[in-house]
């Protein structure tokens, strides 16, 4: 009997806890990364075989959760996270690019084609010019605005990702100090795990993460690098950033130090120009026989031999060149005292190297080739007997490039999702998801051919040209000299006002066709109407907005579709796990019954046992 009251003690106090456990969920059903919790139930050991129990125990409570579901759902969050971030980052471009009917690049372009038109129908008129020109600097300012808009952006993503990777920073320190908690515990503290499941929700919208709990032990890795192990070993992780040089090669394809240069006549003589210009603004020549003194005080007189090293010495003693490039003749070896030098014993080919790394440094160049039958040189079609343009060996030559890089204790890693990831890939010059980057090589490529196709032509009927300088280079013909727009880059171009005034009937005839021209090509080398991505000047520039807008939808759209998945899984993981207060008030019924069931028991016994005391006296 008195065994009976230690069964039903035992009962009150289980029913006691189970309250008590009801009560705690209830009111934490709204703190962030609770799991409701269970008071696990189980039968008191047997001392031994004569008696039919002992009672119940409930020292211990335990929370709901699915490991697996749980990890799923942070992969899940982890992705939308990363197209949320970009839907951001596309949205903003999109409104650097929102135009109205009377404002924005292209209502610019199409009063400065405008402009252009209404000159031709008068050349004399000085209000026409003056307008032309007021045109021609909006229509540069409205695209270095645009440009510059977008750079903006870069920046202040730049500036969010340091910031975003302190945050991580934080939250694995923090992750560190509750290992270092639950490992001076002899039992896991509920309340330690849900603090740490936070932690890595939290640090999921950021990177991806792998964890790995097994038998007790704790690592978290982000993309497949450790960053956590238990609470002695947490690795800081940084952005790290690489700035690559540019160096263009005139090599040839099959060569590693000949010259992409070719003469018609083999040779390099009398009336041959040689000549390299940089950014589609600057320009060195060096002519066979004239005289000049490099940077070291030398004479050098150009001939056959060494029109490479000629114009190499040229490149390198030119005032508006060599602050931002250096040339030398081919490829650079290191001595046995370690110093980078060339082999200067004959010619070999021309290398260009950028004197400042990464994009701030990246330039433009060609190597134009004039070769005359006259000692005199002159633009008169029978005396040139060829013309021709080299550009660099785009195998050989090495891009300008910005590498932003996530790294743990130096070592790159490779984010597959998260925010860090979206800003990672935007940010690095040298990814193919740069958004950031193709937009503004695409502006880039606008402005160097409108600066091409407005520099010079060659006239070769009624209404027919030769488009561009780099066109016109290549071909005979007389050169006319335009240079209303100058540069190879949105940064870097120009509208030469000083040149309006010298424009005549011929020339604007030339200007006026371009704004109906379809056949333009975007390559930076000469025009070629047989490629298939010919288009016009402001069809070109409606494709970008196009573009922009379509990468913005196409993002808009799997974000959308990845948070229905996220929804999903998380609706079935809350209903596992989340307080759900109907659930909780059958189980506050059900153990204040319990409750009742296990008072009413000891009432029961302690009146027998009085009843039992009373026939004892």
């Amino acid at each position: 009997m008195l065994n009976s009251i230690n069964v039903s003690s035992t009962g009150l106090s289980a029913a006691k806890t189970a309250v008590e456990n009801v009560s705690n969920n209830i009111a934490n059903e709204n703190t962030p990364g609770y799991k409701k919790r269970v008071v696990q139930l189980s039968e008191l050991e047997h001392m031994d075989t004569r008696f039919t129990g002992r009672g119940v125990d409930s020292s211990s409570a335990y929370r709901i959760t699915d490991q697996y579901m749980f990890d799923k759902l942070l992969s899940e969050n982890t992705t939308t996270n990363y197209y949320d971030k970009l839907s951001s980052m596309l949205g903003n471009v999109e409104s650097i690019f929102s135009e109205t009917d009377s404002s924005g690049f292209s209502s610019d372009l199409d009063r400065y084609f405008q402009s252009v038109e209404n000159l031709r129908s008068n050349p004399n008129s000085e209000v026409y010019r003056t307008t032309l020109i007021s045109h021609g600097n909006a229509l540069v300012d409205s695209m270095q605005n645009l440009y510059s808009s977008i750079e903006q952006q870069q920046k202040l993503e730049r500036s969010e990702i340091n910031e975003n990777v302190d945050i991580v920073n934080n939250i694995l320190k923090d992750i560190g100090l509750v290992n270092q908690k639950l490992g001076q515990l002899n039992e896991s503290s509920n309340d330690l795990l849900d603090k740490r499941d936070q932690l890595e929700t939290e640090l999921a919208k950021y990177v991806d993460i792998e964890v790995d709990r097994t038998d007790g032990d704790y690592e978290l890795s982000i993309a497949g690098v450790v960053a956590v192990r238990f609470n002695t070993n947490v690795r800081d992780v940084s952005i790290d950033e690489e700035k690559i040089t540019q160096v263009d090669k005139y090599v040839k394809d099959n060569s590693l130090n000949e010259s992409i240069i070719e003469l018609s006549d083999g040779v390099f003589n009398n009336g041959d120009t040689l000549s390299y210009k940089l950014n589609n603004e600057h320009e060195v020549s060096v002519t066979y026989g004239e005289t000049f003194t490099d940077n070291e005080g030398n004479s050098i007189t150009v001939g056959s031999d060494n029109y490479i090293r000629a114009l190499v010495a040229k490149i390198n003693v030119d005032p508006d060149m060599n602050d931002y490039v250096t040339a030398y003749n081919g490829t650079r070896y290191l001595d046995s005292s370690g110093e980078l030098i060339t082999d200067d014993t004959q010619d070999n080919y021309l290398r260009i190297e950028s004197n400042i790394a990464g994009l701030d440094g990246s330039f433009d160049g060609r190597i134009s080739l004039v070769e005359d039958n006259d000692t005199n040189i002159t633009d008169d079609i029978y005396d040139i007997q060829a013309r021709n343009t080299f550009y660099k060996d785009d195998y050989q030559s090495t891009e300008a490039e910005d590498r932003v890089y996530l790294a743990i204790y130096g070592q790159e890693i490779s984010a597959k999702d998260g925010i860090i990831k979206a800003q990672v890939e935007n940010l690095s010059s040298d990814s193919y998801n740069n958004k950031y980057q193709s937009y503004l090589d695409k502006l880039d490529a606008f402005a160097k051919t409108l600066s091409d196709l407005t520099d010079s032509y060659i006239q070769t009927g009624t209404d027919e040209y030769i488009y561009g300088e780099n066109a016109s280079e290549k071909s005979l013909g007389t050169i006319n000299e335009i240079g209303l727009f100058s540069g190879s880059s949105v940064s870097d171009l120009r509208f030469n006002s000083s040149r309006v005034n010298d424009l005549n009937q011929q020339d604007l005839d030339y200007l006026a066709t371009m704004q109906w021209k379809k056949d333009i090509s975007f390559t930076g080398k000469e025009q070629d109407s047989t490629l298939d991505t010919v288009t016009s000047l402001a069809e070109f520039f409606q494709d970008i907005k196009v573009g922009v807008s379509s990468d913005v939808e196409t993002n808009n759209f799997l974000l959308e579709t990845q948070e229905n998945v996220e929804l999903s899984l998380k609706s079935s993981y809350d209903q596992l796990v989340k307080v759900d207060k109907d659930e909780e008030m059958i189980n506050l019924m059900k153990f204040q019954s319990a409750y009742t069931a296990n008072a009413k028991v000891v009432t029961a016994i302690d009146e027998m046992i009085q009843v039992l005391l009373g026939l004892k006296r």
